[in-house]
């Protein structure tokens, strides 16, 4: 085997200590001039002060007030609103499906589709029980709950009727359905954290079915993550502004079928990734092939993707870099994983994105072809895989502040030259960063245990600016201000933010941007942000105002009216109602807006939601994609937005 050179990088606690420092510092530093966020070292004062010039109000009455700026076009601290969203014609978001199925690219030689909740739910020992609550809406009596009786947990993921399991494939043929509705659909289930974007590299529709012509696909990166099972990224491309999906292919997956080299890629096991009966999961289980001090086992392999493509002539195929988050013991403390995306060359690659492929062409029989297909065979490539130009290198990202993951990125000019740099947003998350070590902050701005969940979060979410020239070493500009507040305990403010947005050349001339976004607070109980969708904007890609809160969100889960942890006053979250309605199957969870044109004043828009608070409570009802077409308020130049820097 030739093993990659992987530079794993280990923070030390003088390390963390040296940039938690900074990290306070800079908070210290810009605390006056925030128009949200306040210093983590802050009194509780001033934070109400800073927060108070926020979009955010600091009680419910203000928060009232500010809603009501929001929906007329202005926040509190005087801004105008350049870009309003209103629902489009669809009326609402609807569960987004999938083929279960054979591949596009390669057919069943790139597998299909995998198991779903859809293969779960088969099993007449496994149901769902949604219930539909009356007025009022509590922390013990939301609107919408869901409770799953789920004991045979692995059942269509493998097959126990003989004397072993084995894996269960969707394969529908030796190739890609020709005519459509061949092959099933279900819904997009358990996928979430989804990144949708064109690509320039996928120019014509491969799900069309024969058709020769119309628009483009757009592409999804989604985290498949069936809870405590596996985890893999599975692109897949939609040809209806993202309602519809059909599959391409999975790669990076943690517990693959070694015996199948086509699911499996490379390695000496003969691990086909079943849990060892029906009833189990992969919890205790370390994934094969992968040391045990990584952390990597029951779901947690690598997640949260992110493409950027570097500016420059030709780099559509050369400049693409995927990262991921890797969920191991080093999660949100190691950089990111990243992996160039290098252009099919039969002289001197055969891997690297292409039309049918938006992560790997693994069409070819030499050795490595199928490496990307395991996070395993990745890490550690197939001997022969690099004479045969098949190799799979994984890097890491540098200089980037304890990343849970990139959240959006800036596009360059169509004509900016190869070597500009290229503008992200990213995510800190510091674990347990408000009640240890030198981020810790008092008491008073700790979250109490959550209504909701009753769980206790103690993490430390910013979002950064950074630039990159090269896609492997960033810079850091600095902590954006006016989207989280990250001492706030006001459950009417936003204290985390999620690392998946979308950004909104609004004049197509970098002078406003805008920024769909999801985040939430202490009511979650949950620094993975999943209460709201929200929107704002920014002259300056820093200082950002927003303009559609947690009391006038685009999208929100649940309504409920609970005792405010600051102040104790009784609170109705959201003030106002969201301009998507809320649906059973994310009013517990909402995350990740991910967006694509569909024409100047209309937009798609992807995120996930669960129907039940965590996995646990319901294995049927949670990490379901989902879609809404929604109408913007101005014409938007072509190609925005622009996800990836697509050129």
């Amino acid at each position: 085997m030739t093993t990659n050179k992987l530079a794993v990088v280990l923070i030390s606690s003088l390390s963390l200590s040296l940039i938690s420092a900074c990290t306070k510092n800079y908070y210290n530093t810009t605390a006056g001039s925030s128009s949200s966020s306040s210093s983590s070292s802050s009194s509780s004062s001033s934070s109400s002060s800073s927060s108070s010039s926020s979009s955010s109000g600091s009680s419910s009455s203000s928060s009232s007030s500010s809603s009501s700026s929001s929906s007329s076009g202005s926040s509190s601290s005087g801004a105008s609103q350049v870009l309003k969203t209103s629902l489009g014609a669809g009326a609402g978001a609807v569960k987004s499906i999938i083929n279960q199925g054979t591949a596009i690219g390669q057919g069943s030689g790139n597998g299909a589709t995998p198991f779903t909740l859809t293969n779960l739910a088969a099993d007449p020992k496994n149901f769902s029980t949604p219930t539909v609550n009356t007025p009022p809406y509590t922390a013990s009596n939301p609107q919408y709950t869901s409770v799953g009786t789920v004991p045979d947990t692995a059942a269509g993921f493998c097959n126990y009727s003989g004397a072993t399991p084995t894996r269960v494939s969707y394969v529908t043929g030796a190739k890609f359905e020709t005519t459509a509705g061949s092959d099933p659909m279900v819904p997009m289930a358990p996928f979430y954290f989804p990144l949708v974007y064109n690509s320039a590299l996928t120019t014509k529709p491969n799900a069309a079915f024969g058709a020769t012509g119309g628009p483009a696909p757009i592409i999804g990166l989604f985290d498949w993550r069936p809870k405590d099972i596996d985890e893999a990224l599975v692109a897949a491309e939609s040809d209806d502004n993202g309602k519809t999906w059909y599959f391409m292919q999975t790669v990076l997956e943690l517990f693959p079928d070694y015996t199948n080299a086509i699911s499996g890629g490379s390695g000496n096991s003969t691990s086909t990734g079943c849990p060892a009966a029906v009833t189990g999961t992969n919890g205790n289980t370390n994934a094969p092939l992968i040391p045990a001090a990584s952390g990597n086992n029951a779901d947690n392999g690598w997640g949260h993707a992110a493409v950027i493509q570097l500016p420059g002539t030709g780099n559509a195929a050369t400049g693409q870099f995927l990262y991921m988050l890797d969920r191991g013991a080093g999660i949100d403390v190691n950089q990111l994983f990243v992996i160039n995306l290098t252009t099919p060359n039969t002289s001197t690659n055969l891997g690297g994105a292409s039309n049918k492929f938006p992560i790997w062409n693994t069409n070819n029989s030499s050795p490595g072809a199928n490496d990307i297909k395991s996070i395993s065979s990745a890490l550690t490539n197939t001997a022969g895989a690099a004479a045969a130009g098949n190799t799979v290198a994984v890097m890491t990202t540098k200089g980037l502040l304890h990343p849970d993951g990139i959240m959006a990125v800036f596009p360059t000019s169509a004509t900016a030259a190869a070597g500009s740099p290229v503008t992200v947003l990213y995510v800190e998350k510091i674990l347990n960063g408000d009640n240890t070590g030198s981020t810790a902050l008092p008491a008073n701005e700790q979250c109490n245990a959550a209504p909701f969940s009753k769980k206790t979060n103690h993490d430390i979410s910013n979002v950064h600016l950074a630039t990159t020239t090269d896609g492997i070493n960033f810079t850091e500009v600095g902590i954006v201000k006016g989207l989280n507040d990250p001492t706030t305990v006001d459950y009417n403010k936003t204290r985390w933010v999620s690392p998946r947005g979308t950004l909104i050349d609004i004049n197509g001339d970098g002078s406003v941007w805008g920024l769909y976004f999801s985040a939430g607070n202490c009511l979650d109980g949950d620094s993975d942000a999943f209460h709201y969708i929200g929107y704002a904007e920014s002259t300056d890609k820093i200082n950002w105002t927003v303009f559609n809160d947690i009391n006038s969100p685009i999208a929100s889960i649940n309504t409920i009216t609970v005792s405010n942890q600051s102040g104790g006053a009784s609170v109705t979250i959201p003030a106002n109602d969201p301009i998507v309605p809320t649906q059973p199957w994310f009013a517990q969870r909402l995350y990740a807006p991910t967006a694509t044109q569909i024409d100047s004043t209309h937009l798609n828009m992807t995120f996930a939601g669960y129907g039940a608070q965590t996995p646990n409570n319901d294995l049927l009802n949670y990490r379901q994609i989902g879609n809404v077409e929604l109408t913007v308020s101005q014409a938007l130049p072509a190609g925005v937005p622009n996800n990836i820097n697509a050129h």
